[in-house]
C-alpha cells in the first residue's frame, strides 16, 4: 500500500510514500503522518491511500503515523476544495489548519453552595484571612449562576488556588451550567421557516433571540452549529452570552488559543462532543461529523476574508456555497452583495425594520476644527464622563500617524517583505510593518533613499496621548490588534471593555462587538481614510464602520462623526440609519460600473515576472479572456 501524502511545500500535488506491515493499522486518510523529504523528517497529511504508485523508483516508507487530531474525509475534502477555489497549494493550507497536539483540559463551572445567609456569613468570615476567596465568594453569589473558572480567574485577577481552596472547603462546588431564562420570542421568528430557502439573512441590531431558537432547534434536529464571528474580542463575548443561554456544550475556537486546546476542540467536533463552536473564520475547517447550521455574524465585516496568507479565502462566501446546511447571515448593516441576493430571492430577508432608526448623532466638520479632537468632541466628552457615563473612541488605524510619505519622490514607504504601508512606532523611533512586523532599519524611503519624510494620518495611540493629557483623572484603555496578541493582553482588553476603563481608544478591530455597559458616547475620528481609500467599497465600509461603532452604545447614548466630509451619502446614511439611501446609490453606480453584485473579481499576483515579453503577452490574454467573460456572463451571474 502507498500513501499519498500533502507536505507543507508551495506545490500542488501530493508525494508517494510506501506505507510498512506495522503501520496498516494506524493509517487513514487525514491522519498526519512523518515522512523522509529530500533527507530531512518532514510532517505531512496522508491525502489519499492506493495500492500502486505512478513513481518509477522506490518510494521511501512512512516513518511513523500522529496520533490525534486528523481531518475526518469530509474536512480534507473541504479544506481542498477551499484551495482549489483560490487557486492555493493545498500543502501549506491543510498541514496549518491541523493543531499538532491535544490537550485533556476541561472548562468547569462553579457555583457558591448553601442558602443566601450562609454564604454572606462565608464571606464575612473569610474578608480579612483570606480577601480574594472572599472577593471570589461574593462575585459567584451576586452572578447567581455557575461562572467558569477561567472567566472567574480572569475577571478576579486571581488564581486557581483560590477556588481550589474554596473547594476544599466545600464553600463553592462544581455545577452544570443552567441557562437564563429566555426572553419571548420575537414575532419574526417564525418567518424564518415558511420559506424554502437554506439561507436567511437577519437584517436586525437584535439577533440574538433569532440565533438562539435556531441552535436550539438544530439540537433537537441532532445537529450541530458552527457560530462564526469577525473577531475574537467578539467571538469571547458571544461564547459567554451563549454559555449563559443555552443548556448544551459549547466550545470556543479561535488561532489565539493553545494548539492544545484547539486540537481537544478539533476532535471534539468530530466526534459530535460539543454542540456548538464559536470561532472565528478558521473555525470553519473544523471537522463537523454533523453539521447542520452556521451562523456568520456580522456577515459584513473584513475580517471574514483571509489577507493574511494563502488561500486568501472568504469564509462568508465559503459558508453561502455550501448546500448541505442551514445559513444564518446576521448585521445591522449588510453587505450590498447580501442584500441584494436577499432582494432577488436567493436568500430568505428578515427584517426588523424597527431597530433601524437613527442615533442621537451630531457630524462634526474637521475642516471648521483645530486640531485632531474638535471642541464639540472634547465638551462631549467632559459631559460623558461628568455623568459617570464611558466613552469609546474609534479610530481608523493604529500607532500615532497612518502613513509615512517621502518627500522627495512622493511615494508612501511600505514593507519589502508584504508591500503594506509602514507606520512609525514614537516609543522606539522606527519604521515599524504592522502587518508582517518587520523593522525598517533605517529612517530613509526605501525606494530613493532621502530621509526627508512627512508623516500623515491620526493613529489611535496619538488620540490616547492627546485625551490623556485633556482627561488626566480618566483611566483609558487603547486596544487595537496588539491588545489581542497574547492571554495576558486579551484579559486586559475584556476588562476595560467590562468596565474598568472610562474612555476607550479602539480601531475597527475592536470597536465591533456588543453594547458596551454604561457606554454614553460613541465617536468616530479618522473615518474619512476608510472613504477616501481606492476600494468601489469605501462608503460602503465607511457605513457599515459607523453603524458598528453606533451600536454599541446604550439606548439614548451620543454618537460623534469627525468628518471633511459631512455630506456624503455614506455618513448621512450612517448618521439617520438609513440602509436604503447606501444601498440605492450604490447599487445604481456598481450596476453602471459592472462592479459586484454584477460581476466577479479576481486579484492575480504574478511574482518574479523578470521578463517583459511574457508579462505584456499575459496582459493581452487577460484583455481578451475578459472581453470573452464580460460579453457571456449575464449581468446576475
Amino acid at each position: 500500500m502507498i500513501a499519498r501524502v500533502l507536505l507543507p511545500l508551495p506545490i500542488d500535488h501530493p508525494f508517494d510514500f510506501a506505507v510498512g506491515e506495522d503501520l496498516l493499522g494506524k493509517i487513514a486518510v487525514g491522519k498526519r503522518v512523518v515522512v523522509r523529504f529530500h533527507g530531512r523528517e518532514k510532517t505531512g497529511i496522508v491525502h489519499e491511500l492506493a495500492e500502486k504508485s505512478d513513481h518509477p523508483g522506490a518510494l521511501e516508507p512512512v516513518l511513523s503515523v500522529r496520533p490525534d487530531p486528523a481531518f475526518t474525509a469530509g474536512a480534507l475534502a473541504f479544506c481542498l476544495d477551499t484551495a482549489m477555489r483560490y487557486l492555493s497549494p493545498p500543502g501549506p493550507f491543510v498541514n496549518r489548519l491541523l493543531p499538532r497536539t491535544v490537550s485533556t483540559h476541561n472548562e468547569r463551572y462553579v457555583r457558591a453552595v448553601g442558602k443566601l445567609d450562609e454564604i454572606a456569613a462565608n464571606i464575612q468570615s473569610l474578608s480579612k484571612r483570606a480577601p480574594r476567596q472572599a472577593e471570589a465568594l461574593r462575585y459567584l453569589l451576586a452572578t447567581g449562576t455557575p461562572c467558569p473558572e477561567s472567566d472567574l480567574k480572569r475577571k478576579l485577577k486571581t488564581s486557581a488556588s483560590v477556588f481550589k481552596r474554596l473547594l476544599d472547603l466545600r464553600l463553592i462546588e462544581e455545577a452544570p451550567l443552567e441557562p437564563e431564562p429566555r426572553k419571548a420570542t420575537l414575532t419574526k421568528s417564525s418567518t424564518i421557516k415558511e420559506g424554502t430557502a437554506k439561507q436567511t439573512l437577519i437584517f436586525s441590531r437584535s439577533r440574538m433571540e433569532e440565533y438562539i431558537r435556531a441552535i436550539e432547534e438544530a439540537q433537537a434536529r441532532g445537529e450541530s452549529t458552527l457560530m462564526l464571528e469577525p473577531g475574537i474580542l467578539i467571538a469571547r463575548a458571544m461564547f459567554t452570552k451563549l454559555q449563559r443561554s443555552l443548556a448544551m456544550p459549547i466550545s470556543l475556537y479561535h488561532s489565539g488559543l493553545p494548539e492544545g486546546e484547539r486540537g481537544r476542540i478539533w476532535n471534539d467536533a468530530s466526534r459530535q462532543a460539543t454542540h456548538v463552536v464559536v470561532g472565528t473564520r478558521s473555525a470553519l475547517f473544523l471537522p463537523f461529523s454533523k453539521l447542520g447550521l452556521v451562523i456568520v455574524d456580522e456577515e459584513q465585516d473584513r475580517s471574514y476574508k483571509q489577507g493574511e496568507m494563502i488561500p486568501h479565502y472568504h469564509a462568508r462566501d465559503m459558508v453561502a456555497r455550501m448546500t448541505s446546511v442551514e445559513a444564518i447571515f446576521g448585521s445591522a448593516a449588510p453587505s450590498i452583495e447580501t442584500f441584494f441576493s436577499a432582494q432577488e430571492g436567493k436568500i430568505q430577508l428578515v427584517h426588523d425594520s424597527t431597530t433601524q432608526t437613527g442615533t442621537n448623532t451630531m457630524i462634526v466638520d474637521i475642516k471648521k476644527e483645530k486640531g485632531t479632537l474638535s471642541a464639540p468632541l472634547l465638551a462631549a466628552i467632559a459631559e460623558t464622563l461628568a455623568a459617570k457615563k464611558r466613552a469609546l473612541i474609534g479610530v481608523n488605524a493604529r500607532g500615532h500617524f497612518q502613513a509615512v510619505l517621502c518627500k522627495k519622490c512622493g511615494r508612501p514607504l511600505r514593507c519589502p517583505h508584504c508591500g503594506a504601508n509602514l507606520t512609525y512606532d514614537v516609543h522606539t523611533a522606527q519604521l515599524v510593518c504592522r502587518v508582517c512586523g518587520v523593522t525598517q532599519p533605517r529612517m530613509a524611503c526605501p525606494n530613493c533613499g532621502s530621509r526627508s519624510l512627512r508623516f500623515v494620518g491620526i493613529g489611535s495611540e496619538r488620540i490616547g496621548d492627546e485625551l490623556r493629557e485633556r482627561f488626566p483623572s480618566a483611566s483609558i484603555a487603547h486596544i487595537d490588534r496588539s491588545s489581542l496578541s497574547s492571554k495576558a493582553a486579551l484579559a486586559r482588553a475584556e476588562g476595560a471593555i467590562d468596565g474598568e476603563a472610562q474612555i476607550i481608544v479602539a480601531t475597527p478591530l475592536a470597536a465591533k462587538g456588543p453594547i458596551i455597559p454604561g457606554l454614553g458616547l460613541a465617536a468616530a475620528i479618522g473615518a474619512d481614510a476608510i472613504l477616501a481609500r481606492p476600494d468601489f467599497r469605501a462608503a460602503e465600509q465607511t457605513y457599515q464602520y459607523l453603524t458598528c461603532l453606533f451600536d454599541r452604545l446604550d439606548d439614548g447614548g451620543r454618537a460623534i462623526v469627525q468628518t471633511s466630509y459631512p455630506d456624503h451619502y455614506a455618513v448621512v446614511a450612517a448618521v439617520n440609519g438609513d440602509y436604503d439611501l447606501l444601498y440605492s446609490r450604490e447599487i445604481s453606480e456598481r450596476e453602471a460600473m459592472f462592479y459586484p453584485p454584477f460581476s466577479h473579481l479576481a486579484r492575480l499576483l504574478i511574482p518574479h515576472m523578470r521578463k517583459a515579453d511574457r508579462l505584456i503577452h499575459m496582459r493581452s490574454e487577460e484583455r481578451r479572456v475578459g472581453k470573452e467573460c464580460r460579453s457571456r456572463w449575464s449581468p446576475y451571474h
